[in-house]
This record gives structure tokens, C-alpha cells and sequence, in this order.
């Protein structure tokens, strides 16, 4: 008995500590990236993508159905990261659909393109993007999403005018975010946002730690 609860106890104390921890990442990461902004760090991108993430917190199977990802799909991809979002995607919108992942980081492209032709996918477009300014004609792309990324691009509002910009009337555009990101904003923030660039709320799923919204492109626009 003495042996349980003392392991009990010791649970207890590892996730208060582990909970300091993230807290202290937080205010540390915000403080310093106020003053200058700066890709996440590596190791910050391993500890936000990992299995368990994928599997019981965000699965992006989960946020393929809530974006309503359909074969033939032309979708923007926003900060692919490891590629664990865009191959599901990928898959999703096959076989004449597309994924464009978009990054700023020539070494995340190559290593998403050299790992979709490890798993025979190819319809990803891993490609160098400017998010303030997108190669895309306008009205040409029926989903955006953004993979707890926006919040790390300078000026987020003109970025979802972009976003705006290259949708079709009614596409959406999928903005998901988790916590510990260092970056990680709250609801009221990105709807703001949204609005600021002329998108309208769709729908939103999840709570203060992980959520999905999706905002649409008025169809008048």
C-alpha cells in the first residue's frame, strides 16, 4: 500500500511538474519572440507533432471531415512541418486533387517531398510560398489550412486576406491550434482575425486547449 501511494504521489507531482514546465516554455518562448520573431525551434515542432497528438488529439482524419476534404480537392497547405497532416490530406483529395504545402524553409520542403515519394503519394506540391504573398490565381483553391502555424507568421490578418483572395467563394479555410505551442492564441484572437480579412465564422470544434475553426469565403465575394 505504501509502495502504491507513494507512486501515486509521485504521478501526481510529475504532471504538476511537467505542467511548470510548459508554462514557464510558454511565457520564455512569448517574452522572446515578442522582441524577435523566430521560426519554432525543432524541437518545439517534435514535441507539438507527435503519435499521441495524431492519434487522440487532433487526428487529421478528424480534421480532414471537419474541413470536408473531397477526391479532387484543391488544397493549401500553410506550414506542413513533417508532413504528418498533408500525406492524410493528400490521400483524402486523390486522385485528381492536390496538396500545395507551403513553407518558408527550403530543408522542410525537400524533406516532405523526398518522404511522399517514400509512401508513393503524388499529389503533394511541396513548394517555397510567401503566405503574405501566394503564387495562386484567385479563386483557385477550395481549402486552406493551417496547422498551428499562423500565429507564427508576421501580420496573421493580411495573411488569412490572402487566404481569402486565393479561395473560391465558400471555401474554407481550417485554422487549428494546441496547446503547448509557444505560439498558441486564443479563439477570440483568430476570429478577429478572420474578420479583419473579410471571412466569415463556419463552425468550430474542440476546447481551450486544442481547437478547430473553420471560416468561410462569402460567396458573394
Amino acid at each position: 500500500m505504501e509502495i502504491a501511494e507513494a507512486l501515486s504521489a509521485f504521478g501526481f507531482w510529475a504532471i504538476i511538474a511537467f505542467l511548470t514546465w510548459l508554462f514557464i516554455l510558454q511565457v520564455l518562448f512569448r517574452v522572446i519572440r515578442h522582441w524577435r520573431h523566430f521560426p519554432v525551434p525543432a524541437f518545439v515542432v517534435q514535441l507539438i507533432d507527435n503519435p499521441v497528438r495524431r492519434r487522440f488529439i487532433q487526428n487529421p482524419d478528424v480534421v480532414a471531415d471537419r474541413v470536408g476534404l473531397a477526391p479532387g480537392m484543391r488544397v493549401v497547405e500553410i506550414g506542413p512541418g513533417k508532413g504528418s497532416y498533408t500525406l492524410t490530406f493528400a490521400r483524402r483529395v486523390m486522385l485528381s486533387g492536390i496538396v500545395y504545402a507551403c513553407d518558408i524553409q527550403q530543408p522542410i520542403v525537400d524533406r516532405l517531398r523526398e518522404r511522399a515519394r517514400k509512401e508513393s503519394i503524388n499529389n503533394v506540391d511541396a513548394r517555397m510560398e510567401d503566405a503574405h504573398a501566394f503564387s495562386f490565381t484567385d479563386n483557385s483553391i477550395d481549402r486552406v489550412i493551417a496547422m498551428s502555424c499562423l500565429p507564427e507568421i508576421p501580420e496573421p490578418a493580411k495573411v488569412l486576406l490572402e487566404c481569402r483572395r486565393i479561395l473560391r467563394p465558400g471555401g474554407l479555410i481550417c485554422l487549428a491550434e494546441i496547446l503547448p505551442d509557444p505560439d498558441y492564441p486564443f479563439r477570440g484572437t483568430e476570429k478577429r482575425w478572420a474578420a479583419e480579412a473579410g471571412l466569415e465564422y463556419s463552425q468550430e470544434f474542440g476546447n481551450f486547449f486544442v481547437y478547430q475553426i473553420n471560416f468561410r469565403k462569402p460567396i458573394t465575394a
